[in-house]
């Protein structure tokens, strides 16, 4: 006879097989995402310990959780390391676009506070090692250009870096919250998503219509020299 834990092997033998044959999922019904999201406020109270002890136990809402805690460690890492950003700039407008920037990253990090509120948990912060790598490298290069004509290119550089990395992972948990059902965390993630495309926008604008050129002006004045 058949047991409970058949049973569940079962099903996961299922799931498994269809999302390896790339078989597209039907859409939830409202009734259905409002479970899924009663489903993850119930499963984020439940104790780690217990999670650990389910086999197979992870689903998309740990993976959510996961994606939270990950973010906002970059975003307070970020809104750290902006201010030397700031200080190394020379174009007024660069400066203003990072200034009122990491005015948004405090911003998003109170929207990412609500999300966890939402969850029922405390915020915590997962240490990332992308977005420490990628604020490294943007130290690295303060430290070889942060004297010269190329400053605030390589300041763009590295800023559009974080940016970018910024927008996959919001992109990705607004997609995430959407399909659990989770409609108000998914209204805060599209806010910061629209806000970080923006400042890329803006950060290229700058990039292609003055600073690029300045910098590119002075290496044609130093070979006619």
């Amino acid at each position: 006879m058949a047991t409970t834990a058949d049973d569940t092997k079962t099903k996961t033998a299922t799931r498994k097989s269809a999302r390896a044959s790339g078989a597209k999922s039907t859409k939830a019904t409202p009734e259905a995402r409002k479970k899924r999201s009663q489903s993850v406020a119930s499963k984020s109270k439940a104790s780690k310990t217990a999670q650990k002890a389910q086999s197979n136990g992870k689903g998309l809402a740990d993976l959510f959780e996961h994606a939270l805690a990950d973010i906002y460690y970059a975003e307070k890492k970020i809104y750290k390391s902006l201010p030397k950003m700031i200080k190394a700039a020379d174009h007024p407008d660069l400066i203003a676009a990072l200034t009122q920037h990491r005015e948004e990253t405090a911003d998003q990090i109170e929207k990412l506070e609500q999300i966890f509120a939402l969850l029922d948990q405390r915020p915590r912060a997962e240490k990332c090692d992308a977005i420490d790598g990628i604020l490294e490298e943007g130290d690295g290069l303060l430290e070889d250009f942060g004297d010269s004509m190329a400053a605030d290119a390589a300041i763009i550089f590295s800023c559009q870096a974080v940016e970018h990395y910024e927008i996959t992972r919001y992109g990705s948990m607004a997609a995430f919250a959407d399909a659990l059902g989770m409609d108000e965390a998914k209204a805060l993630l599209d806010e910061i998503l629209a806000q970080e495309s923006a400042t890329d926008t803006k950060l290229s604008a700058l990039a292609e219509d003055s600073v690029n050129d300045a910098a590119a002006d002075y290496d044609e004045d130093s070979e006619a020299a």
